[in-house]
């Protein structure tokens, strides 16, 4: 269904002005009462109508202007305005002196103004909002959703989505007169079509100058042909036909020069006016304003002479409606959706260019979208008008200036006296939203589409980008720093389906999910991909995870890109090498509670056939304030402030509460199912819909509902479901740490170069010393504070006495380009260079943050056995990822292990280093564990770096979404599933 645009101007003597007006003023509070014209237009297709004395400049006449925005095509529209109103047209036209001239219908035909934007045709340009929605649909559909409220007020919701949405198909099947908006209609994607590569760029030039140029193209083709046919013999002709042919080119090329100069000298010409608009005017047209949710704009401009801008007002019109056609969501100008219909025409043989538009909002919030979303395309076709704000090269400048563009908007307006609209409550967005609705109520067939349904009421499904914290485990977003005790149990699921599905119902509910985690007792399951298989996911939903996952981490390949060689190649693990299934860690308020946490997964795991392969007792937490009123900060086992350096998710608590921009990273980056840094969503893991009868699952990839309507144009009910989404990938690894080697190590180190020359000479003791070198090898001082913003003392000062918190904001190469401050080899720089790379890029540290981790681990100061074991300590490291790859193996193989990081030869993470070979020829095999400290007086070379670190354990983990574990606990085996 197409809507039809219909602008009448019927000339009428300029003396009659002040009486037509005064007619329309009060004839319409009569048109809209009770058996007044309204009712004579309601559900005849008409969208808007009004009447607008335009006035002529001497010797123009004045014109009544009707503007019409209807269903179907232009006649009937006529047609039915003229049969509904005869007598009140016959009042305006009498007050107007405008005789009648037979029959309406024929007279109102007759002075129809037809717009376009070829060469030969009246400028215009049509706009509308509802794209392929007739008003009788729109009115329907309003009062539906009027219904679906009041039955919402009688019955408040308590089933499931899908129960609700069968409650309502069954209420409104029931009203007749409603029953049949069961049955769906199409509604406009509100994507945008996305045609923005150069290549259409390049064509919509050439087609523009083809459009508006092609007379002279045309001749210059003709002559072309005609001179080389007159030419004897055929390389004659042809070395004629290339010269005439690059002569007509040139010749192009000087025509557009010349008419480019012509519109920058008319743009030069044309002088800004500044003055306020006429009081009176302004006075009725405020009159006429807010008196619905829709208001109405009559603009009413005059062009500037000459050629110039009458030509570039065809092409400002053509551009514009190219990118409407081709670019922008249907329905939207540019990022604008609050217009119903609007129109651009220039009145024939005057010097008016009238614009009128039907919209929702106020005037302010319409003029201010305007100009911050699309102020090119008014600039372009406002800009030929005199005394537009001051514009160049046609789209630019002009609307830009915002105060200026207002106030001149306002002087061209004139009051809306006489205007009819079939839906005067409605804006468009809920003219869109009611049209979901009623889609939705007709398809709506999955658990998540029935959800995106009654999200329409009160609400909008939130974009895509948006974190559905309920479906997620609440480690994401937080380590539970109130939950001071904390222990990870490694699993060994019954081999029993059944018995690990029955293990897994009464594990489920006992888990945390949410960014509101409960007090006391807080429970994370993740699983390998053993333990998938075990409970027997679908055997393609299996292979479609990521190779790294499935070998898991102790597998050759993964070993040697982790570089877990040598005392901690997998084979030497106490945990990890044999296959592992899964892991619950566990977090307490107490010790008492975490003890009887143990037992019941203990006692749970054993009573299904289950067991526990490995345990490990994490230190408590100091939760005793610090000196400036904050929790302490976790203290590793080397004695460095930890946990400081962390991506910030957007839209968590965290982010809402921060400002340290450059850490912001989107949801998809730790989360499956979302857009990343990139603004991709990752292929979907994802389940047919015959291996998910009970629509457990969410749709794989929906599309981007947005924030206006969902798109319900597809059903989901055949479509894939998506297992992953919710859910992350967690690295866990045990490290030993070995603080007496480090420190002891730390000692010599600034001992042997007490009296290099780089050595600071403001470190005067030994232990001032120690703490630099330290400091050094990891890129922080002890208490957290960064090497960059602090670089000769720590910043709570060498005794701790300074009020100072860690810092994380810095530029690593803005800061400190050359490492004089933290070296390049240093953990930290390694860690997250930030960008070092590329001072002040913020391209590289868009880059680096591809690859940021999520941790969330703990230390640890007793085994196993809960037998102390202070001598090695260590850290129990946890961090999600979205991709184990990208994220934590490129970390560890191309920053943090990489002996040539950073333009470094043979040196890799000093902190991490264990005896590392540099691959080569055996004749060039040297050790990698070294540090270079830059400094101005030459760099200060740390050699034969120890083993402060083992790998003691490890395995690469899924931490499942709710909807993904209630699955697993329910699947049915088919011939397909992982055995």
């Amino acid at each position: 269904m197409s809507h039809a645009f219909v602008t009448i101007a019927l000339p009428f003597p300029p003396s009659r002005a002040d009486a037509v007006d005064a007619v329309l003023e009060t004839m319409i509070s009569d048109f809209h009462n009770k058996g007044g014209g309204r009712n004579a237009l309601r559900g005849k297709g008409i969208h808007f109508m009004t009447v607008t004395v335009v006035r002529g400049d001497h010797p123009e006449p004045t014109h009544l202007v009707i503007e019409l925005s209807a269903d179907g095509a232009e006649g009937a529209a006529i047609a039915t305005v003229a049969s509904s109103l005869d007598a009140w047209f016959t009042r305006i036209f009498q007050s107007a002196e405008i005789g009648k001239d037979g029959n309406l219908t024929t007279q109102l035909s007759r002075h129809q103004v037809k717009t376009g934007q070829g060469l030969f045709q009246t400028p215009g340009l049509n706009f509308t909002g509802h794209p392929g929605m007739t008003a009788n649909r729109i009115r329907a559909e309003y009062d539906l959703a009027r219904e679906i409220r009041e039955y919402f007020d009688k019955h408040p919701v308590t089933a499931s989505p899908l129960h609700v949405v069968a409650a309502l198909r069954s209420h409104i099947s029931a009203k007749p007169d409603l029953a049949p908006l069961l049955n769906a209609e199409p509604v406009p994607r509100l994507s945008p079509v996305g045609e923005t590569g150069l290549g259409f760029y390049l064509g919509l030039v050439f087609r523009g100058i083809w459009k508006f140029f092609w007379p002279v193209i045309l001749a210059l083709l003709v002559a072309t042909i005609a001179i080389a046919a007159s030419r004897h013999g055929f390389w004659s002709s042809l070395t004629t036909l290339l010269v005439c042919a690059l002569a007509s080119v040139f010749i192009l090329l000087l025509l557009l020069g010349f008419f480019y100069a012509s519109l920058r000298k008319a743009e030069r010409a044309n002088q800004p006016d500044d003055s306020l608009p006429d009081a009176a005017t302004l006075d009725a047209v405020m009159l006429h304003e807010n008196n619905t949710p829709q208001n109405h704009l009559a603009g009413i401009s005059r062009m500037q002479g000459g050629w110039v801008r009458y030509f570039t007002l065809r092409i400002a019109f053509w551009i514009i409606g190219q990118m409407a056609q081709h670019i922008y969501k249907p329905g939207y100008l540019a990022e604008i959706g609050t217009i119903h219909f609007a129109r651009w025409v220039l009145l024939p043989k005057t010097n008016k260019l009238l614009f009128f538009s039907n919209y929702g909002g106020s005037w302010e919030s319409y003029l201010e979208d305007f100009i911050t979303k699309a102020a090119n395309g008014l600039t372009g076709a406002w800009s030929n008008t005199v005394g537009f704000p001051k514009s160049w090269n046609l789209f630019q400048g002009g609307a830009v200036d915002g105060d200026r563009f207002k106030r001149w908007a306002r002087r061209q307006q004139q009051p809306t006296r006489f205007w009819y609209s079939a839906y005067p409550h409605l804006t468009t967005s809920r003219v869109r939203t009611n049209a979901a609705i009623r889609q939705g109520l007709a398809t709506a067939s999955t658990p998540d589409e029935a959800t995106a349904l009654l999200s329409l009421f009160g609400s909008n499904p939130p974009p895509a980008s948006v974190i559905d914290a309920t479906e997620v485990q609440s480690l994401l977003f937080g380590g539970f720093s109130k939950h001071a005790h904390s222990a990870c149990m490694v699993l060994q699921l019954p081999s029993n389906l059944e018995a690990a599905q029955n293990w897994l119902a009464a594990t489920e509910p006992t888990l945390s999910y949410g960014d509101d985690p409960p007090v006391g007792d807080i429970r994370i399951l993740s699983l390998t991909s053993t333990g998938l298989a075990k409970l027997e996911v679908p055997r393609d939903t299996w292979l479609s995870f990521p190779a790294a996952f499935r070998q898991g981490m102790a597998h050759a390949t993964r070993a040697k890109i982790l570089s877990d060689t040598g005392e901690d190649a997998p084979k030497k693990w106490d945990w990890g090498y044999e296959p592992t299934d899964g892991a619950l860690l566990l977090y307490a308020e107490s010790a008492k509670i975490l003890t009887a946490q143990r037992r019941d997964v203990e006692k749970t795991l054993k009573t299904h056939g289950g067991t526990v392969l490995h345990s490990i007792t994490l230190s408590a937490l100091d939760l005793t304030p610090g000196s400036n009123g904050r929790q302490k900060s976790s203290i590793e086992p080397f004695g460095f402030a930890d946990g400081i350096s962390q991506p910030i998710i957007r839209g968590t608590r965290r982010f809402l509460r921060t400002t340290d921009a450059i850490h912001v990273v989107e949801p998809g980056e730790f989360l499956l199912g979302y857009p990343n840094n990139r603004g991709d969503v990752a292929p979907a893991i994802s389940v047919t819909a015959t291996d998910d009868p009970d629509n457990m699952l969410p749709v794989a990839n929906p599309g981007h509902w947005g924030a206006i309507s969902p798109d319900f144009n597809q059903s989901g009910a055949n479509a894939p479901r998506d297992f992953a989404r919710n859910g992350s990938f967690i690295v866990i690894r045990q490290l030993d740490q070995k603080p007496a080697v480090f420190e002891g190590f730390v000692k010599k180190i600034a001992n042997d170069f007490a009296t290099h020359a780089g050595m600071p000479k403001h470190l005067d003791s030994a232990d001032k010393r120690e703490q630099w070198i330290a400091a050094k090898m990891v890129g922080r001082w002890k208490d957290g504070t960064s090497l960059v913003r602090y670089p000769h003392r720590p910043g709570t000062g060498w005794e701790g006495k300074v009020d100072a918190s860690p810092d994380n904001e810095f530029l690593l190469g803005e800061e400190d380009p050359g490492g004089l401050r933290c070296p390049y080899g240093a953990h930290i720089r390694r860690a997250n260079p930030r960008e070092s790379f590329v001072p002040g890029s913020k391209e590289q540290l868009a880059i680096t943050n591809r690859h940021r981790i999520l941790r969330a681990g703990r230390k640890y100061d007793v085994d196993g056995s809960g037998v102390a074991n202070d001598k090695n300590p260590g850290l129990l490291f946890i961090c999600f990822n979205s991709d184990l790859e990208r994220q934590f193996e490129f970390i560890q193989q191309t920053w943090s292990m990489a002996w040539q990081f950073h333009g470094l030869e043979n040196e890799v993470d000093p902190i991490l280093a264990r005896g590392q070979k540099n691959p080569g020829p055996s004749s060039e095999i040297r050790k990698l564990a070294r540090l270079t400290i830059p400094t101005v007086a030459g760099a200060i070379q740390i050699r034969d770096v120890q083993d402060f670190v083992r790998v003691r354990g490890g395995g690469y983990f899924f931490m499942p979404s709710r909807s993904a574990l209630r699955y697993l606990c329910s699947v049915t085996p088919s011939p397909a599933t992982i055995v």
